[in-house]
């Protein structure tokens, strides 16, 4: 089954610039392709996955007989994220996404995250997040749970909301775009400063979405990430998220001060208002 493997690669290589793209995407040596491409050398099961993951095939299609598994590319509309029905601009930002997941690689892991909530600003919100690799990506999911963590009380409606979204660099800067997960109502947006430190304890930087009312407004406020480890207990984690007093214990004073501090004159959080609707009788008439 090995003797495809090499016809197989180069046909999966054939869709970037060049071998060695694929090996700066890949983070990988250029020679080490080179010999699995000359049938020198076999992939370890690692590297095989990461190979698979980044192109986004199996592991067991890649060892198919070469016209096979050429029928099985033709198939993959995805592949190797950059489908001819993706627009450009989002292919160049997904191949760019799949590109950066070596490096991205070292924020995979737990993480609570605070701010202050969009829906209730006078009250800290502590969400549990998780970032890890998925098909060729660094993703992200997020539970929120819109519940007052001292009295157990909600706002009426739903009051857990989940969200999963990719990770990417760009600009020297972390972009974390997700979406809400259920109804697929709303977007956010996360804009973090890299730690300039090996060792990753918290990203700080600043998150934009809508509230979670009817009139969902635009809004923007200050974001921590506080990094919890690789492996948590899920079930321990969720009972402390919520929404806190600002002066709780459950709010870290380096993270409180943080949030709270303004910047460029703004308030801790900024709402955008929409214009109201034009009084038809001072329209001007064509």
């Amino acid at each position: 089954m090995r003797k495809a493997f090499p016809k197989n690669l180069r046909l999966l290589c054939s869709y970037h610039e060049s071998i060695s793209d694929v090996a700066r995407r890949l983070g990988m040596n250029r020679q080490q392709i080179m010999k699995y491409l000359s049938g020198t050398a076999y992939p370890s099961a690692r590297s095989m996955r990461r190979l698979c993951d980044f192109f986004g095939v199996e592991e067991h299609e890649i060892v198919m007989p070469d016209d096979q598994f050429r029928d099985i590319v033709r198939l993959k509309p995805a592949l190797p994220v950059s489908a001819d029905l993706t627009p450009p601009v989002l292919s160049a930002l997904l191949k760019a996404a799949a590109g950066q997941t070596p490096q991205l690689r070292v924020y995979t892991g737990y993480y609570y995250e605070f701010r202050y909530s969009f829906t209730s600003p006078h009250l800290v919100l502590k969400s549990l997040l998780h970032i890890h690799e998925s098909d060729g990506l660094v993703m992200y999911k997020s539970i929120e749970r819109l519940r007052d963590h001292e009295t157990d009380s909600a706002p009426a409606g739903v009051d857990v909301f989940k969200y999963a979204g990719v990770l990417m660099m760009i600009g020297n800067r972390i972009h974390m775009l997700d979406q809400e997960a259920v109804m697929g109502q709303e977007l956010s947006h996360m804009v973090l400063f890299p730690p300039y430190r090996s060792r990753i304890s918290a990203l700080r930087g600043m998150k934009m979405g809508v509230t979670a009312t009817a009139a969902h407004e635009p809004i923007a406020g200050r974001v921590v990430l506080e990094k919890i480890g690789r492996t948590v207990a899920l079930r321990r984690a969720m009972r402390h998220c919520g929404l806190y007093a600002p002066a709780s214990d459950g709010v870290p004073g380096s993270v409180l001060e943080y949030l709270g501090r303004p910047g460029n004159g703004e308030p801790v959080t900024f709402n955008a208002e929409a214009d109201p609707p034009a009084d038809p009788s001072t329209t001007a008439q064509r």
